[in-house]
């Protein structure tokens, strides 16, 4: 069996476009999130391999009717769970023309080379970030995390950790986060071996940052046991709360601690865009490394993380190993000694259009709109008297709970994840709930363009009543 013929390849597409055009505009109106049907699970999931082809314009149904109609729900404007945007018109164009090239983005004199290093370009002139950087576009947060921390365990090791691993280390290398820190750091220490033991999960002061004073005499008291307190990571807008840490004053730190200063910013760091936040993101220019997600709110289809470290020379150190059969003069190093891939996808064709298409301009209005949008939504929950507000932070998180009056304390958490779980199951709306302080609540997030106010008022009204549909099953009970 051959591929298709222009022409009937050209009839299949335009079916495809179709089928997602259709999808993208039914959003506002449609449901968040629907379970896949039983029958529809266990088609998808054991099917046996065929032993012979099928027409692709019949897959193209099947996937309209069992794949399309059940997805995660983040494109949708009253999603409202985890950091996951809604993708862009024209970066979803950009992955399907990627999909067509297929290249290995590896290196060399290709196109995809060029586009990714204009991509890294202009996302390190969005952070503020030295041109002298080196970037990697990766899969996402988790792995852009783990790369810049490999880089900054190369650098802080006494030397031939490529070799040795941690066998030589005179002493165990202390990472350190913030208590709400991202569990990937918790894995890239695990991955990196230098272990969950030897991470730090630093106390917050009362807007729930990276404490300064607990940091500095965490690092005191680890020096003192004999310890080697190697990196702060510190957070530019954490999952939980959207907290920015202090970064500015935790450069300060790590400068005099001789510290390596990595920031988690895959959810927050593009805030630096929005005119209202920008003041709190002064220190990011003096990272010795930094994660960010365009996945996340650059609005990029996923998958698209990116790594950038300071030291472009200690990351291919880190890194680079060339096999004899790629061997060949090099005007310039390739991506793929920058990062644990060799065969790397073209990730880069969808964030320079998007960037492109939106522009500076574009992205400030639509990351400020988020931020906005969050504060529409506290401002409607401090009018309402059965619910309350827990965190306020600076970028488009806002956590509170569904508090009814004459509700028990102690059953407070448990009611919270039964609206989420009855609101989820209206299709509705889609949110989640997280721990503060001790406390189940529920958490927003918008990095959504097309959530209106409309959409807030009926997250709200739903949530509602959801509580007093569980409140009145109990009642029976």
């Amino acid at each position: 069996m051959a591929g298709l013929d222009p022409e009937r390849f050209r009839a299949l597409g335009y079916r495809a476009i179709d089928m997602i055009a259709e999808q993208l505009a039914n959003l506002p109106d449609g449901p968040t999130r629907r379970p896949v049907p039983t029958d529809i699970r266990h088609r998808l999931e054991r099917q046996p391999i065929p032993e012979h082809g099928a027409d692709p314009f019949t897959l193209l149904d099947r996937v309209e009717d069992e794949v399309l109609a059940y997805p995660m729900g983040n494109p949708s404007p009253r999603f409202f769970a985890w950091v996951n945007s809604t993708p862009s018109h024209i970066g979803i164009l950009g992955d399907m023309i990627a999909s067509a090239m297929s290249p290995s983005a590896a290196g060399g004199d290709q196109a995809a080379t060029y586009v990714e290093r204009a991509a890294l370009t202009w996302i390190k002139d969005m952070l503020g970030f030295p041109q002298d950087a080196q970037g990697l576009l990766v899969s996402g947060g988790s792995m852009a995390n783990l790369t810049c921390l490999a880089v900054m365990r190369h650098v802080m090791s006494s030397g031939g950790v490529r070799e040795n691993g941690m066998m030589n280390e005179p002493a165990p290398m202390v990472v350190y986060t913030s208590q709400h820190g991202h569990s990937c750091i918790e894995k890239a220490v695990h991955m990196l071996g230098i272990g969950s033991r030897n991470l730090r999960a630093i106390p917050l002061d009362s807007q729930y940052r990276m404490d300064i004073t607990a940091l500095r005499e965490a690092i005191t008291a680890d020096r003192a046991a004999g310890l080697r307190p190697v990196c702060v990571a510190a957070s530019a807008g954490t999952t939980n709360t959207g907290a920015i840490d202090l970064l500015d004053e935790i450069a300060d730190l790590c400068e005099a601690e001789g510290l390596w200063f990595h920031i988690d910013g895959a959810y927050g760091g593009f805030g630096i865009l929005a005119d209202q936040t920008h003041g709190l993101y002064t220190g990011i220019e003096r990272a010795d490394s930094i994660a960010v997600d365009p996945h996340k709110w650059l609005y990029i289809p996923v998958e698209c993380g990116c790594a950038i470290v300071r030291n472009g020379t200690a990351m291919r150190e880190t890194f680079s190993l060339v096999p004899a059969y790629l061997q060949e003069d090099r005007a310039e190093p390739w991506f793929s000694e920058y990062g644990v891939q060799q065969t790397r996808g073209f990730r880069a064709l969808k964030v320079w259009l998007t960037i492109q298409h939106f522009g500076l301009e574009g992205y400030r209005e639509l990351i400020t709109n988020d931020i906005n949008t969050a504060y529409d939504l506290r401002r409607k929950l401090y009018a309402r008297d059965d619910f309350e507000v827990v965190t306020a932070g600076p970028l488009s998180v806002t956590c509170f709970r569904y508090v009814p009056a004459g509700v028990p304390e102690d059953q407070l958490d448990a009611l919270q994840r039964q609206v989420v779980e009855w609101t989820n199951a209206s299709a509705r709306a889609f949110i989640t709930t997280t721990m503060i302080d001790g406390k189940v609540v529920i958490r927003a997030c918008h990095v959504n363009f097309r959530t209106t106010p409309a959409d807030l008022d009926i997250l709200l009204d739903t949530l509602a009543e959801a509580g007093q549909h569980v409140l009145a099953i109990h009642a029976v009970a």
